[in-house]
């Protein structure tokens, strides 16, 4: 293999890893994006369901009915709940850099943070 051969190999390579960084943080972001929207949508369900349930209790057709579904935890709750990861932090024969792991409290934390930067962007927006 020649030294332009070698050369043109090396740079795709590189390239190819740019790429998959890219690729990697912009999954990320949509995953963020996911949850608070997630988020949003559960507390809104949670707001009609607890409404409904007011109104219904006057006129409840059968009184002894009862759930036996738990009531749904917060989220900071679930995040703790699942706070482990069989993932391991460094990817294996891997040449890129890796990011810290998200799941668990991690999750959470970084969502948190995330749907608060994207309400306070929102806002300069239609401030503007």
């Amino acid at each position: 293999m020649t030294d332009r051969q070698q050369h043109t190999r090396t740079q795709k390579a590189e390239r190819a890893r740019r790429k998959a960084q890219v690729n990697r943080d912009k999954a990320r972001q949509k995953l963020l994006q996911q949850r608070v929207e997630l988020a949003q949508r559960r507390a809104q369900n949670r707001e009609q369901s607890e409404a409904r349930r007011d109104d219904d209790s006057e006129s409840e057709r059968n009184p002894t009915a009862h759930s036996t579904l738990p009531s749904q935890d917060t989220n900071a709750a679930n995040a703790a709940r699942n706070s482990h990861s069989t993932v391991p932090a460094e990817p294996k024969h891997s040449q890129a850099s890796s990011r810290a792991r998200l799941y668990g409290r991690r999750l959470h934390a970084k969502a948190n943070r995330h749907g608060v930067t994207q309400r306070q962007n929102s806002r300069e927006t239609t401030d503007e």
